[in-house]
């Protein structure tokens, strides 16, 4: 999508275009913005309608271990908004491993959190390919503050302005 005019004026998108070219990235946006799918390192989809609900949309389904219990929590997809259902029994502060309910495989840490547990970010995919940077990032403390789902890009940019020397 083009930013500038050829002579230098700034392009406004119509709202319709926006909404596409979120949608394109695996945001949806519906008063919220909200992520619709969201997929494990192999390519397992995350959100499926069945899942749990946050304000009417299907959460993100995960497997949580922990030395105390592994459980299926659901997270919800709304950017910045930290709500969860599942893991009754785990307490502020417990470290978990983050994995995908369908094949097991851990979600892969994207940068650390700079919480006072020491968590890490880990990383749900937008796409089928793992690789891309087009993902979101939650941190694996439990009741850790940044548990909420965020960008990607915002978690990597808090980090270099944190870290960097």
């Amino acid at each position: 999508m083009d930013r500038f005019t050829d002579d230098g004026g700034l392009i406004v998108p119509d709202r319709e275009a926006v909404i596409k070219e979120l949608q394109l990235h695996g945001l949806h946006y519906e008063h919220t913005v909200h992520i619709h799918q969201a997929f494990c390192p192999n390519g397992h989809q995350l959100i499926t309608d069945d899942n749990d609900k946050f304000d009417g949309l299907p959460g993100i389904k995960l497997l949580c271990k922990h030395e105390k219990e592994n459980a299926i929590v659901y997270l919800s997809p709304i950017l910045n908004k930290r709500h969860r259902s599942g893991g009754h029994n785990y307490v502020l502060g417990d470290r978990l491993q983050v994995c995908c309910p369908v094949c097991e495989v851990a979600m892969p840490i994207l940068a650390p959190c700079d919480c006072q547990w020491d968590g890490e970010y880990v990383m749900l995919s937008l796409d089928e390919d793992p690789a891309n940077q087009n993902a979101v990032g939650f941190c694996n403390i439990w009741g850790c503050p940044k548990g909420d789902i965020r960008l990607a890009g915002e978690v990597i940019a808090e980090y270099q302005r944190n870290y960097q020397l």
